[in-house]
C-alpha cells in the first residue's frame, strides 16, 4: 500500500488545475471578476472579505431539500455528479453557495498549497458549470471541517460545494407580499426544512466522529485500503459487509463503517457481520464451521454498527492468527441469503483457519485484503479464485470471474502461481511463498503424531 501524496492529503482539499475560460454574466452582477479568479494572490483581502468562513466539526453530505451537493471526489477537480445541478431555465435561482474544504493542517503556518489559488481554481470549475453563480445575488460561505487530526482523517471527510436554491416563481410570490408575511414565510420554511434534516444531520455527524474517534484510539492513521476500495464500487449492491473484528483489524473495520457513515444515502451495506474468531474459546475447541464469535448488525442507520464496536472486542479479539473467515462468510449467505454482494474485509496476515468450508460457498466473494504491503497471503487469492469472486487492494483490483490459466499458471503482481492437483494456486517459486506457514489449512489436521487419520469433516450446517 502506498501512502498518499502529501499536497493531496494536507487539509484534504480536493482542487487540482483546470483550464478554459470562466464564462461571465452582466459585468455588474459579477460576485467575482476574470482578474480575480485568475490572480487570486493579488487579491486576497478582496477574497477575505467576500467570503465569510465557518468552522464545523463534520460537514454531513446529507442532501437537503432545495439543494444539491457536487462533489469533487479525493484529488479530484471535476464533479462527479455536476448532472445533478437543476439547470431548469427560468424556474430556479441560486441563493447560497457554500465550499467545504478541511482544516488540515489546523496551523496554516504549516500550510504547503496556496489556499487562495485552490479557491479560485475551485471557483472557476463552478462557474464553468453555470455562469450564473458569479452573482452578487448569492451568497458565498466556506466551510472548515476541523474533526481531523491527521492526514487519513482528514481525507475522509466530504468535499465539494453545496448549491442552495429556491424556485423563481416563490421569490417573486414573495417579493409582492408584505414584507411581515414574507418573514413569517420564511420563518416556516426554515422551521419545515430544520424538522427534515436537523435529526439527519446530527445522527450522521456524531456517529462519524465517534468512528474516526475509535480509529485514533486504535492508532490506525496511515492507512486508506478499505476506503478507498468502497468507494470505486458503487456497485456492490444490498451487500452484506463482513469484518475481522480481531486484533490489529479494528482499525481497518472502523473504516469501512466510516465510508458507510460518510455515504449512506448511497451506500449498498445493508448488513454488517462482524467475527472475532470464537468469543475467546480455546484453540483446541476452534472446530472448523463451530468456531463461533459471529455477530449480525443492520446498517442502516448506520450508528447501529457502533455499538458492536466494543462489544464484540470485549468477547474476544482472536486469540491466534488463524481466523474463521469462511465460517463467517457462509454464515452471512445463510443469514441473508437474498444479498447482492457478500463483502470480506480481511487480514492478509493472518491464515484463514476454515479454508476446507470452502466447498460449502455458493457465490462470489469480494475480498478487501488489509496489511499486503509485502505481498499477498494466496489463502486469499484462492478463495476469490474458487468463489469466482475478487480481490482487492488499494489501487488495484483483481477480477476473476472469467479466470484463466495459461499452462496452469496465473501471474498476480508480477509473482506466477501454479494450480496444484489439489485446485489450490501456490507460488512456482517456493522461496518467494512469504505464507507458507498457512499452507496447513488447506487440509484437515492430522489426528495425533505418526497417524494418518484425518479428524472427520464436520457436518457443515450451512448447506440446505
Amino acid at each position: 500500500m502506498r501512502y498518499p501524496t502529501t499536497i493531496w492529503i494536507l487539509f484534504g482539499w480536493l482542487l487540482c488545475s483546470t483550464t478554459g475560460a470562466v464564462a461571465q454574466s452582466d459585468g455588474d452582477q459579477l460576485q467575482f471578476s476574470k482578474e480575480v479568479l485568475v490572480h487570486p494572490d493579488q487579491h486576497r483581502a478582496f477574497i477575505e472579505a467576500r467570503i465569510p468562513i465557518q468552522e464545523i466539526e463534520v460537514f454531513d453530505p446529507v442532501e437537503e431539500k432545495q439543494s444539491v451537493l457536487l462533489e469533487n471526489g479525493y484529488a479530484q477537480y471535476k464533479f462527479r455528479n455536476e448532472d445533478d445541478w437543476p439547470l431548469q431555465e427560468g424556474k430556479v435561482r441560486a441563493t447560497h453557495v457554500e465550499i467545504i474544504f478541511t482544516k488540515y493542517p489546523k496551523d496554516k503556518a504549516f500550510w504547503l498549497t496556496d489556499y487562495h489559488w485552490l479557491l479560485a481554481k475551485r471557483l472557476q470549475a463552478l462557474f464553468a458549470l453555470d455562469p450564473k453563480l458569479n452573482n452578487e445575488e448569492v451568497n458565498y460561505k466556506i466551510i472548515l471541517q476541523t474533526a481531523c487530526d491527521n492526514e487519513f482523517e482528514a481525507m475522509q471527510l466530504f468535499h465539494g460545494i453545496r448549491v442552495r436554491y429556491e424556485p423563481i416563481a416563490k421569490r417573486i410570490a414573495e417579493e409582492q407580499t408584505s414584507p411581515g408575511t414574507t418573514d413569517e414565510r420564511k420563518g416556516d420554511d426554515a422551521e419545515d426544512n430544520a424538522d427534515l434534516d436537523v435529526e439527519q444531520r446530527s445522527t450522521s455527524s456524531a456517529t462519524a466522529k465517534k468512528v474516526l474517534r475509535f480509529m485514533a484510539q486504535e492508532r490506525h492513521y496511515v492507512d486508506s485500503s478499505v476506503y478507498k476500495v468502497l468507494d470505486r464500487h458503487p456497485e456492490w449492491r444490498d451487500a452484506s459487509l463482513v469484518l475481522d473484528w480481531t486484533g490489529s483489524m479494528y482499525g481497518y473495520g472502523a473504516e469501512a463503517i466510516l465510508w458507510h457513515v460518510l455515504n449512506e444515502p448511497t451506500s449498498g451495506i445493508d448488513q454488517v457481520f462482524f467475527f472475532n474468531d470464537g468469543d475467546r474459546k480455546k484453540k483446541r475447541k476452534k472446530v472448523p464451521g463451530y468456531t463461533g464469535g459471529i455477530y449480525q448488525v443492520d446498517a442502516h442507520p448506520a450508528s447501529k454498527s457502533l455499538k458492536y464496536f466494543r462489544k464484540v472486542k470485549n468477547k474476544g479479539n482472536g486469540g491466534d492468527s488463524p481466523e474463521n473467515d469462511v465460517e463467517a462468510v457462509l454464515t452471512a449467505i445463510k443469514a441473508v441469503p437474498e444479498a447482492g454482494s457478500v463483502i470480506l474485509v480481511a487480514d492478509n496476515k493472518s491464515c484463514i483457519r476454515d479454508f476446507i468450508l470452502l466447498q460449502h460457498l455458493n457465490r462470489p466473494i469480494h475480498i478487501i485484503l488489509c496489511g499486503a504491503e509485502q505481498g499477498i497471503n494466496h489463502q486469499y487469492i484462492n478463495l476469490a479464485w474458487q468463489s469466482n469472486g475478487s480481490l482487492h487492494l488499494e489501487e488495484e483490483d483483481f477480477d476473476f470471474s472469467n479466470k484463466q490459466l495459461n499452462d496452469g499458471k496465473v501471474v498476480i503482481l508480477g509473482l506466477e502461481y501454479l494450480m496444484t492437483p489439489d485446485r489450490i494456486l501456490v507460488p512456482v517459486n517456493r522461496f518467494q511463498d512469504d505464507f507458507g506457514y498457512c499452507n496447513r489449512y488447506y487440509r484437515y489436521r492430522v489426528k495425533g503424531k505418526g497417524t494418518k487419520k484425518r479428524r472427520k469433516e464436520p457436518e457443515c450446517y450451512f448447506t440446505e
